[in-house]
């Protein structure tokens, strides 16, 4: 049972790949995801993420899902997926 206040979400998965997000502008930021859920991931990245954003994230051998940074801190930032992911 959830205590007031928790949120809900989707189980997420522990990994670790390197990747590429795509900005709002049409740049390319290297990022590694470093957990990953049917809703959204947490990453790692060298460069500055702007939380609101829309981005694409490329996810291999599964295609590229647009997505919203949600939080940034430091070098990590996490993002929701705009439609949820469903992979196999």
């Amino acid at each position: 049972m959830r205590e007031p206040g928790e949120i809900k979400r989707a189980p997420r998965v522990d990994t670790r790949f390197d990747t590429t997000l795509i900005d709002s502008d049409g740049n390319t930021v290297s990022v590694v995801v470093i957990d990953i859920s049917r809703e959204g991931c947490r990453m790692e990245t060298e460069g500055t993420l702007k939380i609101g954003e829309n981005v694409q994230i490329k996810v291999p051998k599964y295609g590229t899902f647009p997505a919203q940074i949600r939080w940034a801190l430091g070098n990590e930032a996490g993002a929701v997926f705009l439609e949820p992911v469903f992979v196999a």
